[in-house]
């Protein structure tokens, strides 16, 4: 197999950062089957993806068919049946090992497999009929995804004033005040990527991101007076009426999660939906337009 745009394991959350691609791993030659071909998930399917880097991790399983993998006794176990799934289907076992698909990449790398995935409006449209693919649309399909990048730690520079302690100079600091022991974007700003934790156009946050939201539960019991605005961000594709309801449904998702599963109380949340009006960036690359598409916490003290 030629292409070699994908990807390492997938850190836990990726903060308001772009997708990058990487090398296949040196040695490393997996190849999908000429003809077209319907995979067994663990035979084959599975062993491809592991050959990238890629892991499906226990707590990813839930959101792949039933048919592709469960768990037992904590561990992922794969069926051995040859199956043909739909595009729909085949998404969400690629976005289980961690892969990202933006439009931008659809229109731009998808042209010969229109049967897997097009453009309309702005918005990803999968193909609803089982398909079975061959090597070369496999490879095709496969280029058009990308893994998030995990942010470098910010150094701050000798004499910065820092007076968060964020790791962002105050003069570059676009949210002062950040509570200590969180992690911040390169703006200072405790946000999380929507690319990250949402599928595109989705606001139903994906199982195997939990753990990070769960770990706010600590920085509101570290500081039990504080309260803070979940605003809810997209990017420029789409209708401004469109972008402000998703973005309000974003952020009314994580606000749930926050209350009904992480145990804040909801007195100390407000879900806010700013749509497209307030970018962090220029919305003039497929890079910007990813950071984004974001969830920002506005904490008050």
């Amino acid at each position: 197999m030629q292409k070699k745009t994908l990807f390492a394991l997938l850190a836990m959350l990726a903060i308001s950062v772009p997708a990058f691609s990487i090398e296949l791993p040196q040695g490393a030659t997996p190849t999908f089957e000429k003809d077209i071909t319907a995979y067994a998930s663990g035979y084959k399917f599975n062993e491809l993806l592991e050959a990238y880097g890629l892991k499906l991790a226990p707590e990813a399983v839930s959101t792949v068919p039933t048919s592709y993998a469960k768990v037992a006794d904590n561990n992922v176990v794969f069926n051995n049946d040859s199956i043909a799934y739909t595009p729909v289907q085949y998404h969400s076992i690629l976005t289980a090992y961690g892969l990202l698909l933006t439009p931008e990449d659809v229109t731009s790398k998808l042209g010969g497999v229109s049967s897997y995935a097009t453009v309309k409006d702005g918005e990803i449209v999968f193909g609803k009929d089982s398909v079975a693919y061959d090597g070369k649309e496999w490879n095709e399909i496969l280029s058009a995804y990308s893994l998030p990048e995990v942010a470098a730690p910010v150094v701050v520079p000798a004499g910065c004033p820092d007076e968060d302690g964020d790791g962002v100079c105050d003069d570059q600091d676009a949210c002062p005040g950040t509570p200590k022991g969180i992690a911040v974007d390169e703006r200072g700003c405790w946000a999380l990527s929507s690319a990250v934790l949402f599928d595109f156009d989705k606001a139903v946050i994906k199982k195997q991101f939990y753990p990070e939201l769960d770990k706010t539960k600590k920085i509101f019991d570290d500081y039990p007076t504080m309260r803070v605005q979940i605003d809810g961000h997209t990017d420029s594709v789409g209708t401004d009426k469109y972008n402000q309801k998703l973005s309000e449904r974003r952020a009314n998702a994580v606000m749930k999660y926050l209350v009904n599963k992480v145990g804040i109380e909801a007195n100390r949340l407000k879900a806010v939906g700013y749509g497209e009006s307030k970018p962090a960036y220029p919305n003039d690359t497929a890079e910007n337009r990813s950071k984004n598409r974001r969830v920002e916490f506005t904490p008050a003290m």
